[in-house]
């Protein structure tokens, strides 16, 4: 099963404290918590440590002294976080899980430690992804499709973790319910992912995009009523007011899903609202007259 489509924007609030980095930014289209596609490595470390240069060409004596210094059990995480990074810029997961691993247990709360180890083990997952499709197109068969589905379901269940545990860490970073309730619903539990979305919906920031959310989840699970109910907030919230990009999703939603179930009138209402939008759009005009002319 296809996961909702997410819509997400650099609107949210997240706030975490990282050593170089200040504040964690918002969810943005590239988060790993989103994405369909790993990003080449030195994208998403680079983010997470501005300013220190590329981690490949790194002289021999630079690991040596590192890995050392790990085995001594240093006094803080920094060793750790430097050497994984290094790894992981050259694509040595399994030695970057590894010094991740020892981190976690001798630094369970440092923050740099739970963020860096949950990112590299999302582009981990959404990497075994990549190449199952892959291996799926080369060769068809029952095989790389179970392969396939087998690591769709694990990334998944790794994307629900991570939200839990930062969510755990951070409660007031409403925006991860948003990912919580795409990875749920991939796992078939629909009405928990429902309540994530309705708990995001009750956030001023997000209450437009959880609404548009909710009504594809409704809509897709045939509940009409709610769903059209969903969409028509998220095109209607006046405080703050939706993006123009979701309203304009959120009305083509409802309009659509209206028509498919002959609600003429509540089909012609929200085709107007797209009109008020585009009023030179043929399309939008050409179908407003059609169902003008159709009987309630």
């Amino acid at each position: 099963m296809e996961p909702i489509a997410l819509v997400i924007r650099p609107v949210t609030r997240l706030r975490a404290t990282f050593a170089g980095l200040g504040t964690m930014q918002p969810l943005t289209p590239d988060d790993l918590l989103i994405r369909h596609k790993p990003l080449e490595d030195s994208q998403w470390i680079n983010r997470l440590a501005p300013g220190k240069g590329t981690f490949r060409d790194v002289p021999l004596e630079r690991f040596q002294v590192l890995e050392r210094q790990v085995r001594e059990i240093p006094l803080t995480e920094d060793p750790y976080l430097e050497l994984a990074r290094i790894y992981l810029h050259r694509g040595r997961w399994q030695d970057a899980k590894r010094i991740l691993d020892l981190a976690i247990e001798r630094f369970p709360d440092s923050e740099d430690v739970n963020y860096l180890r949950e990112e590299a083990q999302l582009n981990r997952a959404l990497q075994l992804v990549e190449e199952a499709q892959q291996e799926l197109r080369a060769e068809p068969t029952r095989l790389t499709r179970e392969k396939l589905q087998r690591c769709e379901i694990e990334l998944n269940v790794l994307r629900e973790k991570v939200c839990r545990q930062r969510l755990q860490r951070h409660p007031d970073q409403v925006a991860l319910q948003i990912p919580l309730a795409a990875a749920l619903e991939y796992q078939g539990r629909i009405e928990e992912a429902i309540d994530c979305l309705r708990q995001a919906s009750d956030d001023p920031p997000l209450r437009a995009q959880a609404a548009l959310q909710l009504g594809r989840l409704l809509e897709r699970v045939e509940r009409i009523p709610e769903a059209l109910s969903a969409y028509r907030r998220a095109a209607l919230f006046r405080r703050p007011p939706p993006q123009a990009e979701i309203r304009r999703a959120a009305l083509e939603a409802a309009a659509d899903l209206a028509e498919r179930y002959s609600l003429v009138d509540s089909a012609r209402r929200y085709v107007e609202m797209l009109l008020e939008i585009e009023p030179d759009d043929a399309v939008l005009r050409l179908r407003l007259q059609k169902l003008l002319d159709a009987p309630l």
